[in-house]
């Protein structure tokens, strides 16, 4: 008599197969369900499943994963490249909108975050930001742009313009989900106030200068 056998959590369609393949050897007649379709170890063969599954053979599966591993590869290299052309233009334009103190530490930051998970996306996202607020824009129209771009994890994002934009706390502030912890707004006063003081050392090099 014919009995199912189940299959182990993640099981793919071939490791279905040969299990079924592997019963029948022992003269067993079993049968699985594989996402919807029976199959049944007397019958069973890797294309015939391929078929029924899918909708192709093994062979014919085998080279579609092939391309598209080739496609993304391909991809992930032209973003990877992509990025380190860009690592000049957004060291250069996020100098142009922070504290001369800062330019080595977005430099830094820069280099080692433009091809990592999102290759450099998070700091076209930020930038965007940081011009906005350094042309004038409110915290909550800066926000507003935040909420429009959606793409990227918003987390990271914030935490880019806490530590360059001189306006970084405030704008973290506004769009905190969550009630802010008793040590984050420590944190958040300690940037205020070392952005004041930053403000302070600029303005009277300004001054000094023009003299």
């Amino acid at each position: 008599m014919e009995r199912e056998i189940k299959l182990s959590a993640g099981s793919n369609l071939e490791s279905a197969v040969y299990t079924l393949l592997a019963a029948k050897a022992r003269n067993e007649d079993v049968y699985c369900n594989f996402n919807g379709v029976v199959l049944h170890s007397n019958t069973v063969s890797m294309d015939s499943a391929y078929m029924e599954v899918l909708g192709c053979t093994k062979r014919e599966y085998d080279e579609r994963q092939k391309e598209k591993l080739e496609k993304y590869e391909r991809e992930e290299k032209l973003a990877q490249q992509k990025a380190y052309e860009n690592i000049p233009g957004w060291i250069e334009k996020g100098q142009s909108l922070i504290f001369p103190e800062r330019y080595a530490e977005w430099e830094k930051y820069v280099k080692a975050h433009a091809t990592d998970l999102y290759y450099g996306f998070e700091l076209d996202a930020a930038l965007e930001i940081m011009t906005a607020l350094e042309n004038g824009a409110t915290v909550e129209e800066a926000k507003q742009i935040l909420d429009k771009q959606g793409r990227l994890s918003s987390s990271l994002i914030r935490n880019i313009i806490f530590l360059f934009s001189s306006k970084g706390p405030e704008f973290w502030e506004a769009t905190a989900h969550e009630e802010i912890s008793a040590e984050n707004k420590q944190i958040l006063e300690a940037k205020k106030q070392e952005n004041i003081q930053l403000a302070q050392n600029n303005a009277e090099k300004t001054t000094n200068h023009t003299l």
